[in-house]
């Protein structure tokens, strides 16, 4: 499949495959090709930078009781049948094992992705792409390297539902959004907005579309988007606010959170 043809379709499956819902034949097939291509090795280390942050703002959640009994029989003495009592209340309590172990995981996979997407080619046809790549600036510029500095927020309606997951590097003018909704209004626009410490609100700019939307900042994030302890979305007249503060319901809210 050539990819360099459907920058969409390889974005999509990126995506999928970093989250974990492209599986079986199909994720197979995405990692046979990603070993060929280091343009789509690429593409998959930048989704996994901006994901991957997000999952410290989830909350922990013990595994099932079945998890740990097929466990206690993998790690069982043979012959007994049962785990030793030490190991079965050492790990089983320490949730932060768990958590830390997946997190671990997941900035260890994100790094060998970056390492393999730079490596030298073995092939000229590979050589000349990545000369290509390297000409070209990436547009978030610090988005590929899940250790640098980081804004994440997770916005959410009323009931609680994630509407909204919001990503921008420190050193990047450039905030992507990916909005859940079905649709879009069609008599009204929705409006991003930094609220500072005291609650005081700052337009970012309009989400436009279902789906992944970037916007454009005034600054570099550390200047522009630093001060702000939330984000929330309003809905509005088409085109936004008239007045520099929400007009309308607030529709969506969440914390920002800094990753140093």
């Amino acid at each position: 499949m050539r990819y360099r043809d459907k920058p969409d379709l390889k974005e999509r499956l990126a995506s999928e495959y970093v989250l974990g819902t492209l599986a079986g034949r199909a994720r197979r097939r995405f990692e046979a090709w990603m070993r060929e291509d280091a343009d789509l090795r690429r593409t998959v280390a930048e989704w996994s930078a901006r994901l991957n942050p997000l999952t410290a703002a989830l909350p922990d959640v013990a595994p099932h009781a079945r998890v740990w009994s097929a466990v206690a029989a993998r790690i069982a003495p043979k012959g007994t049948g049962e785990a030793p009592a030490a190991a079965r209340a050492s790990i089983w309590d320490s949730l932060a094992f768990w958590r830390g172990l997946g997190l671990a995981a997941s900035g260890l996979a994100a790094a060998l992705l970056v390492f393999v997407g730079v490596r030298p080619p073995q092939i000229v046809e590979r050589v000349q792409v990545v000369e290509r790549e390297v000409e070209k600036p990436m547009r978030v510029s610090d988005g590929a390297n899940p250790w640098q500095p980081s804004y994440v927020a997770t916005l959410k309606d009323k009931d609680g539902k994630t509407m909204l997951m919001i990503y921008v590097g420190s050193k990047s003018d450039e905030l992507w959004v990916k909005y859940e909704g079905d649709d879009m209004p069609k008599d009204s626009s929705l409006e991003l907005w930094g609220l500072d410490a005291n609650g005081q609100p700052k337009s970012l700019g309009l989400i436009k579309a279902t789906g992944k939307n970037m916007i454009k900042l005034p600054d570099m994030a550390e200047k522009s988007v630093s001060t702000y302890k939330a984000l929330a979305v309003s809905m509005e007249p088409m085109g936004g606010s008239k007045m520099g503060t929400p007009t309308g319901p607030v529709m969506y809210k969440g914390d920002c959170h800094t990753f140093w």
